[in-house]
């Protein structure tokens, strides 16, 4: 007989030991409802590059990638359903390894959280 555990809440909030290759984006779903995500990325002139539209089933992760490193002065939008919008931006060049994790979920006290992780 063979049993198996899930903790659940760890295996869907640790995305550091995920392998991820360079500039990596991760959209995690953790709300019972389908959800719109626009990742939008911007130079330090204010000009598009990386413009995508991710449609997410519950309790879906996407991992994607993004065609630039994140320097100084790039800024980051995020819309939640054409409605609940998150922004950063970059202070200080950031490596090629760095992670662009947004997670959204209904439960928490904000719903939409963007974070930028080193592995």
């Amino acid at each position: 007989m063979v049993y198996i555990v899930v903790l659940h809440s760890v295996i869907g909030h640790n995305t550091l030991s995920e392998e991820t290759e360079n500039n990596t984006l991760v959209i995690h779903n953790q709300d019972n409802t389908s959800h719109e995500v626009t990742v939008k990325l911007f130079d330090s002139n204010n000009s598009s590059i990386f413009n995508e539209l991710y449609v997410l089933d519950p309790e879906e992760k996407i991992k994607s990638q993004y065609p630039a490193r994140l320097v100084t002065g790039t800024f980051i939008e995020v819309i939640l359903d054409n409605n609940i919008t998150k922004t950063e931006t970059i202070y200080s060049n950031l490596s090629d390894t760095d992670v662009i994790y947004i997670n959204i979920d209904e439960h928490r006290g904000n719903q939409l959280d963007l974070s930028i992780v080193s592995p």
